[in-house]
C-alpha cells in the first residue's frame, strides 16, 4: 500500500500537536499536584479554617482561585481542559462562577440528542394533562410509583447499593431493587452506576459530566441532551465491570426500553389514561427533576459541613424530596456511607429502609463513617467547639 505524504502545512500541525502532547505528559504529575491543591482537602488541619471558607467568606474569590487552578495547562493534563472558555456568569444566589463550554441550544444536535429531548419533552407534555385526568386513585398510583422508582429504585439501589456499594443484599433482592430503578426511565443500572462513579472521580472538574461550573442548566439536565459531550466523559463503562459481568444487568441493558414500554402499558391497562398520565408521565417527570436537583441544586445552594473540596451542599428541600439524597455534602465527604443524614435532624428515608433491612437480615456489610472520620472532615470540628465552651 502506498504511503501518502502529508502537505507541509499538515506536517507542521502534526509536529505541533505532538510537541504539545509531550509537554502535557511531562506536566501530568505537576498537574495532579496542582489540581489536588485546588479541589481536595488541605493535608495540614491548621489550614482548614482559612482554606475552606468558600461558602461563607469570600466565596467568589475562592471560586475564582479554584477556577484558575483548574484552567491551568498542568491541571488540564490531569483532569481535562475547559477549552479556553473563561468564567461568564455567576449562578443565581450562589458563589459559583459558571462557564458553559458551548451554547446549550445553538450547537450540533446528533440523533441521540433529538431522541432524548423528544422523549423528555413528551413526558412533560403528558404531565401537563394531569389536571384533566385527576382522580384520587391516579394520585395514589403516582405516590406509589414515586416511592418504588425514586426511593427503592434510584436512591436505594442505583445510588447507594450499586454505585457506591454501601451495603449488600441477597442477589434476588438486589436485582428486584435494580429493576425498580430501571422503571424510573433514567437508564439501565450499568449506565447509571458507571456515569455516577465518574461524577465522583472527577467531581466539579472539566471531566465531571454535570458540574455547575458549566452552568445550572447543564448540571440539571443540559448534560443529558448533549450526548456527544457526555459520552466523551462517561462513555467508558469499564468502571462498572463487576456489574457488566452479571447476566441480569447485561440482559436489562439490552432489553431496557421494552421494560419501560411494558410498565406504561401495564399502568394503562390497570387504570386507563389517569394511571398512564399520573403513574407514568407525572411520576417520571417528578422523579427526573428531583434526581437532577441532586446534581444541580445540591451543588449550588445549601451548607457545607465537611471539607470535600467540591461544590456539594446539604440542601433541606432536596433531602426531603429525594429520600435523603439532598444531604449531599455529607455524601461527598463519605461516599461509601449507607447513611447520608448524619445529623439527627437530617431526614433520610433511604437510610431508614437500609436500617430496617439490616434488622431483618436482608442487608449486610452496611458501611458507615466512624466518629474519627467525621471529626477529621468537619469544617468546624465539634470537639474544638465543645472544649472552647
Amino acid at each position: 500500500m502506498k504511503t501518502m505524504r502529508l502537505p507541509a502545512q499538515a506536517q507542521t500541525r502534526v509536529r505541533e500537536h505532538q510537541q504539545s502532547r509531550a509537554t502535557l505528559v511531562q506536566q501530568r504529575r505537576r498537574g495532579d499536584q496542582q489540581i489536588g491543591r485546588a479541589i481536595t482537602m488541605p493535608e495540614n488541619p491548621d489550614q482548614l479554617k482559612t482554606s475552606w471558607q468558600r461558602i461563607a467568606d469570600g466565596g467568589v474569590q475562592k471560586a475564582s482561585e479554584i477556577w484558575s487552578a483548574v484552567n491551568s495547562e498542568a491541571a488540564a493534563a490531569a483532569k481535562g481542559a475547559w477549552e479556553g472558555v473563561k468564567p461568564s456568569h455567576k449562578v443565581f444566589l450562589s458563589d459559583i462562577i459558571a462557564s458553559p463550554k458551548k451554547n446549550a441550544f445553538i450547537r450540533k444536535w446528533i440523533s441521540t440528542d433529538i431522541t432524548y429531548v423528544s422523549f423528555i419533552g413528551a413526558m412533560h407534555a403528558g404531565a401537563l394533562l394531569a389536571p384533566f385526568y385527576f382522580t384520587w386513585q391516579a394520585f395514589n398510583c403516582f405516590m406509589v410509583m414515586y416511592f418504588i422508582t425514586g426511593c427503592l429504585g434510584i436512591t436505594l439501589s442505583y445510588h447507594r447499593q450499586l454505585s457506591h456499594k454501601s451495603f449488600q443484599t441477597p442477589k434476588w433482592l438486589e436485582y428486584a431493587l435494580a429493576y425498580c430503578g430501571a422503571l424510573a426511565v433514567q437508564g439501565d443500572p450499568i449506565e447509571w452506576a458507571s456515569s455516577h462513579r465518574y461524577h465522583h472521580q472527577h467531581c466539579d472538574t472539566p471531566k465531571d459530566p454535570h458540574t455547575p461550573y458549566e452552568g445550572f442548566w447543564w448540571s440539571h439536565m443540559g448534560w443529558l441532551l448533549d450526548n456527544e459531550a457526555t459520552i466523551e466523559r462517561v462513555g467508558d463503562r469499564s468502571n462498572a465491570a463487576e456489574m457488566a459481568a452479571q447476566p441480569f444487568y447485561r440482559w436489562l441493558e439490552k432489553t431496557y426500553m421494552w421494560h419501560i414500554a411494558a410498565s406504561a402499558l401495564g399502568l394503562y391497562l390497570l387504570g386507563g389514561l389517569p394511571f398512564l398520565v399520573w403513574g407514568f408521565c407525572v411520576r417520571t417527570v417528578w422523579v427526573y427533576h428531583i434526581t437532577w436537583a441532586v446534581n444541580s441544586v445540591a451543588h449550588c445552594w445549601g451548607k457545607q459541613s465537611y471539607n470535600t473540596g467540591d461544590l456539594s451542599r446539604n440542601n433541606l428541600s432536596v433531602g426531603i424530596l429525594a429520600f435523603g439524597e439532598g444531604w449531599h455534602n455529607n455524601h461527598h465527604a463519605f461516599e461509601f456511607s449507607a447513611k447520608h443524614g448524619l445529623e439527627w435532624y437530617q431526614v433520610d428515608v433511604t437510610w431508614y429502609l437500609i436500617w430496617a433491612m439490616k434488622k431483618l437480615g436482608l442487608a449486610t456489610k452496611v458501611k458507615l463513617p466512624t466518629e474519627k472520620q467525621l471529626e477529621r472532615m468537619r469544617i468546624e470540628p465539634k470537639t474544638s467547639s465543645s472544649s472552647s465552651a
